[in-house]
């Protein structure tokens, strides 16, 4: 797996980058790695398994990288099933069943032994802080690229946005010739081409939210 070291360096690379004044700051390419990565788990995120929750003033707050439930079990083995919290709609309070709302996990009655254990979809983590260079991603090596094809067509944007500033880039009227713009239009076409690419090649698989039988 990469580490944030090796991966700045190679997003400098990309970006042509390498002096030893840098155009662009590393507490920028931090920011716009973490945007990638947070895309990223957007279509290919973590499956995390039969992870515990911790009961918490009658809630079970759900883990901050929770993206997706797929599915729980209390105790292990037994599969609750989801409900949607509708108002006016009453459920037996011998069916044990759950309901996510607001960031936390709810039963509908006393746990029937340990747990409940979540299973769910979730994000990849970041670094806590740029200098953090010996942080590991949990992104496969196969996928880098499209962290640092992201990057690149932020920064790309950015740029963009700069040279829109210019004075003669200022529309008098409706202006469309900012250089930068078609180069950034195909580095997002280049990216979102890719990851359709993965998705096709089954990199990822779907689940069914709810009660497995």
């Amino acid at each position: 797996m990469e580490t944030w070291g090796t991966l700045l360096t190679d997003i400098r690379a990309d970006l042509q980058d390498t002096s030893t004044k840098p155009r662009w700051s590393d507490d920028t390419l931090f920011v716009f790695t973490k945007d990638a990565v947070r895309d990223y788990s957007t279509w290919f995120p973590r499956r995390i398994d039969r992870l515990e929750l911790v009961l918490t003033e009658g809630k079970y707050p759900l883990p901050l990288d929770y993206i997706e439930d797929i599915q729980v079990e209390c105790p292990l083995d037994t599969f609750l099933e989801r409900r949607l919290d509708r108002p006016g709609v009453k459920y037996r309070r011998s069916s044990l069943y759950y309901f996510v709302q607001g960031g936390s996990l709810y039963l509908s009655g006393a746990p029937l032994g340990e747990g409940p254990y979540l299973t769910y979809l979730a994000s990849h983590p970041v670094p806590a802080d740029v200098r953090d260079t010996t942080f590991t991603f949990t992104v496969p090596d196969s996928d880098i690229e499209l962290v640092r094809l992201f990057v690149k067509a932020k920064v790309n944007g950015q740029m963009r946005q700069r040279q829109a500033a210019l004075d003669r880039f200022k529309p008098v009227g409706e202006r469309t010739d900012n250089p930068l713009e078609p180069e950034v239009d195909n580095l997002w076409d280049e990216y979102y081409a890719k990851v359709a690419q993965r998705i096709r090649g089954g990199v990822i698989s779907l689940y069914r939210v709810g009660r497995l039988k």
